[in-house]
């Protein structure tokens, strides 16, 4: 079916970022590509299979449907779950290999117990808290209780990890803390584990700002769709941004002096103006919270979005472009001419984070177009 929005994603652009983010890692650091909530927005079906032909040998997922998508496209990489799972997901996630997240005894005693039930043990990974608390151990795990874990049949061990809560913040110092605090749990614990067992804490943020803390691999997200993990560094342009959203003026109108523009009135013209209308609006994830703030690209040229976002329409200012009709192309995130809509613009203006952003995009009820760029 044809609609006028559009989602691109440029699988070459996702090729060069995971290139240049595998050549710069530390020795020994492996890289485990971060395909949740459908690739952050961008498609996790188009996307695994350039991961799995860069030599990503880790994917990491969050729910079923994406464990069985990778499976069925043939990819035989390691796929670990970021997220505790609930007692119906593991028994389904064995038949795709599923390595699970622990963070309790009572949750690894309900793994072992599917584990030896189906005769399959379920690897998992221990997860320490160094700050978040959302699903850790919430002490370090005593001498007693790991040989608990470690003698428990159905599971076998293989990792430890942790996630750090404020490795995008501007203070590095408490993230460089944390990381310190995980290696000392991690040391306390070795005696204990595997020989082979992986150890890892670096997201996209860490990795940038504390290449220490890379270990055996960094899961790396956002940075891997060419977008910033924070805002308190300079982001490297090397890496190229993955998304861009397209749309098509569908009207455009003369409007008077004094007109107001949108439901609440929000928008007066103090001038005879030149209205474009789009068809795009909340309902297809462009936030209501971009009324009267944010920019669409028009002719290359920045065009403000005037009066409140509507469900499926929004109303644009392009009185001071030369010539605009029916048909043009509307940019509402990525480059056009010189001009650039960017995520991070877009999550400023919603008070946001520029990963929500392509999470909302991406699931735009329109067309889909990928390609090698």
């Amino acid at each position: 079916m044809h609609h006028n929005t559009r989602v691109n994603i440029n699988l070459r652009a996702y090729r060069h970022n995971l290139e240049m983010l595998a050549s710069s890692l530390s020795p020994g650091c492996r890289l485990c590509a971060v395909l949740k909530a459908d690739a952050y927005g961008h498609g996790l079906k188009q996307l695994a299979p350039i991961a799995d032909a860069c030599g990503v040998e880790i994917m990491a997922i969050v729910d079923n449907w994406e464990a069985e998508a990778i499976r069925r496209m043939g990819v035989k990489r390691t796929i670990i779950r970021l997220r505790p799972a609930v007692v119906d997901e593991i028994g389904e996630a064995l038949q795709w290999g599923v390595e699970e997240i622990v963070g309790s005894i009572d949750q690894a005693e309900a793994l072992s117990t599917i584990g030896v039930k189906c005769k399959q043990p379920i690897p998992v990974h221990l997860a320490l808290d160094v700050g978040i608390s959302r699903m850790e151990f919430s002490n370090p795990i005593q001498p007693d209780d790991l040989k608990r874990l470690i003698a428990l049949p159905g599971i076998t061990i293989k990792g430890v990890m942790a996630h750090f809560p404020c490795a995008d913040e501007e203070d590095i110092s408490i993230s460089k803390a944390q990381g310190d605090k995980f290696v000392r749990e991690y040391g306390n614990m070795a005696p204990y584990l595997p020989d082979d067992v992986s150890i890892h804490i670096a997201n996209s943020a860490a990795t940038m700002r504390l290449p220490e803390c890379q270990h055996d691999l960094a899961r790396l997200g956002i940075i891997t769709y060419g977008l910033s993990p924070t805002n308190t560094i300079d982001f490297d342009n090397c890496f190229q941004p993955v998304m861009t959203v397209t749309t098509q003026v569908v009207q455009v109108r003369q409007v008077p002096k004094g007109s107001t523009i949108g439901y609440g009135m929000t928008h007066c013209v103090e001038n005879d103006a030149i209205i474009a209308t789009l068809p795009v609006g909340y309902a297809d994830g462009y936030l209501r919270e971009f009324s009267n703030k944010a920019d669409v690209l028009i002719g290359g040229e920045r065009c403000p979005v005037v009066g409140k976002v509507s469900m499926n329409m929004i109303t644009v200012d392009v009185s001071h472009l030369k010539h605009v009709q029916t048909g043009d192309e509307a940019v509402l995130l990525g480059e056009q001419g010189t001009g650039i809509i960017t995520a991070e613009e877009l999550a400023h203006h919603a008070n946001t984070i520029n990963y929500e952003i392509t999470c909302i995009l991406g699931r735009i009820n329109c067309q889909w177009r990928f390609e090698l760029g």
